[in-house]
């Protein structure tokens, strides 16, 4: 699997547009249709690192030389990815959150 077919993968599994993609990244939208499709194909190191680092997986992910996660592990990388920019106390509040959702499922059984 290439870069293009992994890119479209990844983008399908986050239910992201191929604008939202580009946004987050700093390409157009034109660029990672190309990417995706195989019709560019070198593209930057810094545009594959910060593609990587956007849906949450290694480089090697990406380019075809790790396993590609599953949704749900995307979608556990991209809650943790965003508690980066949290403050601590906002941190530990989550933390608190998700301690308290734990504890009520077990409790649920």
């Amino acid at each position: 699997m290439d870069i293009g077919e992994r890119l479209f993968s990844l983008r399908a599994k986050t239910g992201e547009t191929l604008q939202e993609v580009a946004d987050k990244v700093g390409v157009s939208k034109a660029h990672v249709w190309e990417l995706e499709k195989g019709r560019s194909k070198n593209p930057s190191f810094e545009l594959v690192r910060k593609l990587a680092k956007h849906f949450g997986v290694t480089v090697e992910v990406l380019i075809g030389e790790a396993d590609e996660p599953d949704q749900k592990q995307i979608e556990i990388a991209r809650i943790y990815r965003g508690l980066e920019d949290l403050s601590d106390r906002d941190r530990a509040i989550v933390e608190q959150m998700i301690e308290t959702m734990r504890f009520k499922k077990v409790a649920d059984g």
